[in-house]
């Protein structure tokens, strides 16, 4: 037992002193990995937590938000929070690896990215000594936030920058909703150091920075190797203001400039490189900003200002072309000029030329040809004119430039002078569309330009023999204008082809120039194709031949070139060809006919040898005679629910009555149906008749057919009577039959049962 126990208490210790030893080890590796350090006030601080200054320490004190005069420090996040702190050190500071630094808040790694994040609770906070913000990664990227609501002044007493970055890859500095100021930094106020290659980026978004040193270099933009081309940036966004303006932008390295934009959506700050402020992306002012008698601030194309009752305007406001500012500046404002003159005109050599430039901006705007220069002969004034006689043709190409005093704008244009030029010319021949004889007739018109380059006075061109010509729209064209008239054939031209030309002149200073306009037109016969009509028997016919209704003239061919005489297309009739057919009775098998005469040239029919009397084929066919096809010598017995039907090779269309034994019969007496003709006498009316033998004579248009059929009485009550006895008789037997069968299969199953009980 006390072996068990001792065993346990051996494996327990044993865990401890594994899992004791265990967590140092970690805890070192964790911060062997993470490798950064931070300095504030030239102390090291590892513990997060909150921080208060007590007698030249910083020492940690209970709580975790900073109160009024201490900084916090969130180890995980790398956060340092200041209340209105005052971090002073004028004292270098060793950090890892032996390196020493001045600054009052270092921020260092010897082999990992540093990135810390600096917020400015409430109030100002002040830092001050021989150095300010350091932030340095000897591996990576070195990047610094620093974030508001509060403010932040950094002093430098001695030799070093307001705020340094150094990386040995990327450094960025991101400052949101604060105002910064390092204005006694003894070299620069911002200093992003960067590696060979990589990124120097700063973004001021909702915040201000203001920066300068006594190094007259407000933002410092290096790289390790000076001659590197890595890239810079200044983004500015939400009205910020990066203010250097007793200080410059500056990049040591082959870069030419600061790339300055405004936030992506737009919406951008102010920058002050120096004396000279640019407004980049949409800006509205919402902190105080003055512009000195000796400073500007441009609007460029793009950008937009508005003043929002918070700008002091002391110096000159700077409008590009293309930028807007709005809202109540004072001072002096002036817009650049923006030349609007598009092109200018065509000179003549030796005749006055006058032209005018123009621009937008402010007054006064004075112009000169900085480039190239004028044609000879002429010049230009300072207000824009251009006056002379060019005197030589040719086309000259120059660049002028438009100046208010603070801006300027350059365009180039050309100016060609030409030999004076006479001529006209028209829209082309016509050719109106082919007309018929009656026309009505089609009207085009003409068109006539100016092509050279002199006014020309046009002269009205004349109606011609065959077509009216109307008045000109205007005659006196510039050079390059068209006048136009009318053109359209006289009405009434007979059938032929018309060519003529018609001439159009003009005329200036002496000089005579013409053009001619060559018209055609086509008059055909108003020819209707008749078509060949045979002759007949009785009438006339006609060739095929054309006919003009203009001119009442026929023609044998479509070309109309083959004129004739009207009764040369005339077929005279032929006369009847008549062969007489001989009268034939009709029988019950096959139909007659009258007697009648037929022509076999026009397919007539007639009645008479003279053919005066006109009848159809059907007029002469006697139908064929009636013809029992069943019925006859039938029997019926009244009281029968059937009639008698009777069926007659004959179509119904011919049915004209039927009689029984002499008498006509009424419709209601029996049915009649087609298929030839089948007649039903109803059994109501042959219960009218006696018992016998009665004749049936059917009448049609084509003859007549007569039948016989007889009516027999109804069978006596005797007969009925045996018959349903008989009947009953044999009902009865089968009953008997049944009943006997019924009883010996009873009695089988009695057997059956008794057979049954005795085993």
């Amino acid at each position: 037992m006390k072996k068990r126990i001792w065993n346990k208490v051996v494996s327990i210790f044993t865990a401890i002193l594994l899992v004791v030893g265990l967590v140092p080890s970690t805890t070192v590796a964790v911060m062997a990995a993470d490798g950064i350090e931070l300095y504030v006030g030239g102390q090291q601080i590892t513990e997060s937590g909150c921080y208060e200054n007590q007698n030249g320490t910083w020492t940690k004190v209970d709580g975790t938000e900073p109160a009024n005069g201490q900084f916090s420090y969130d180890a995980d996040t790398f956060t340092l929070t200041l209340n209105e702190a005052k971090i002073v050190n004028y004292q270098y500071v060793t950090v890892g690896g032996g390196i020493t630094y001045p600054g009052s808040v270092i921020a260092f790694s010897q082999s990992a990215d540093v990135s810390l994040k600096i917020v400015l609770s409430q109030g100002t906070s002040n830092i001050t000594g021989t150095g300010g913000i350091l932030v340095v990664s000897k591996a990576g990227d070195a990047s610094l936030s620093i974030s508001g609501p509060g403010s932040l002044e950094v002093n430098m007493d001695k030799n070093d920058s307001g705020i340094s970055l150094i990386g040995s890859k990327n450094v960025n500095l991101n400052i949101d909703g604060a105002d910064v100021k390092t204005l006694t930094a003894y070299y620069y106020g911002v200093e992003l150091n960067a590696g060979d290659g990589f990124k120097a980026a700063a973004v001021v978004n909702n915040g201000k920075l203001t920066t300068g040193g006594s190094g007259a270099i407000g933002i410092y933009y290096r790289w390790t190797n000076p001659s590197d081309s890595g890239t810079s940036s200044l983004t500015v966004s939400g009205n910020a203001v990066v203010d250097t303006r007793d200080n410059k932008m500056f990049i040591d390295s082959q870069a030419s400039e600061v790339q300055v934009s405004a936030g992506s959506d737009g919406n951008g700050g102010i920058v002050f490189d120096g004396k000279s402020g640019t407004v980049y992306g949409d800006v509205t002012l919402d902190e105080s900003i003055t512009i000195n008698q000796d400073e500007t601030l441009r609007i460029p194309s793009g950008s937009s200002l508005n003043s929002n009752n918070h700008l002091t305007n002391n110096g000159t406001i700077i409008v590009e072309n293309g930028g807007v500012l709005t809202g109540e500046t004072g001072g002096k404002v002036v817009y650049a000029p923006s030349i609007t003159t598009e092109s200018l005109p065509e000179g003549k050599v030796n005749e006055e030329y006058s032209a005018s430039l123009t621009a937008d901006g402010s007054e006064p705007i004075e112009w000169s040809v900085t480039q190239g220069s004028l044609p000879t002969g002429l010049n230009l004034s300072t207000n824009g004119k251009i006056t002379g006689k060019p005197t030589a043709p040719g086309n000259y190409v120059f660049t002028v430039t438009a100046s208010n005093g603070v801006e300027s704008d350059s365009k180039s244009f050309s100016i060609s002078v030409v030999d004076p030029i006479y001529s006209i010319q028209n829209s082309g021949d016509i050719s109106f569309a082919n007309a018929i004889e009656g026309y009505t007739p089609e009207v085009k018109t003409i068109m006539i330009t100016n092509d050279g380059n002199q006014p020309i006075t046009l002269n009205q061109p004349v109606s011609s023999e065959s077509f009216e010509v109307g008045t000109l729209s205007k005659t006196t064209l510039s050079v390059g204008e068209t006048a136009e008239f009318t053109v359209q054939p006289k009405t009434g031209l007979l059938a032929g082809s018309y060519d003529e030309d018609i001439k159009i002149t003009g005329t200036n200073n002496g000089k005579s120039v013409s053009t001619k306009v060559n018209v055609k037109f086509n008059v055909k016969h108003n020819a209707i194709k008749v078509e060949r009509k045979d002759p007949t028997c009785t009438e006339k016919g006609n060739i095929e031949y054309w006919y003009c209704e203009a001119c009442r003239k026929y023609f044998q061919d479509e070309a109309l070139t083959k004129e004739l005489k009207q009764e040369e297309t005339i077929l005279l009739a032929t006369g009847h060809n008549l062969t007489k057919v001989d009268e034939k009775k009709p029988t019950v098998d096959a139909a007659g006919n009258v007697e009648y005469w037929y022509c076999e040239v026009c397919n007539k029919y007639f009645s008479d040898e003279k053919a005066e009397h006109e009848i159809t084929l059907e007029d002469t066919v006697i139908a064929k005679l009636p013809k029992f096809v069943s019925g006859a010598n039938q029997e019926w017995r009244k009281g029968s629910k059937d009639g008698l039907t009777f069926k007659i090779d004959t179509d119904i269309k011919e049915f004209k009555k039927v009689l029984v034994d002499g008498k006509e019969l009424k419709d209601t007496d029996y049915d009649i149906k087609s298929g030839s003709t089948i007649l039903t006498l109803k059994p109501s009316f042959l219960d009218t008749l006696s018992a016998g033998k009665h004749k049936i004579r059917f009448e049609f248009n084509t003859g007549s057919v007569e039948a016989y059929f007889t009516v027999k009485d109804k069978e006596n009550s005797s007969q009925t009577e045996s018959a349903n006895t008989g009947v009953q008789n044999k009902y009865g037997l089968w009953i008997v039959l049944l009943l006997v069968a019924a009883g010996g299969l009873a009695g089988f199953g009695i057997l059956s049962k008794r057979r049954k009980n005795h085993k």
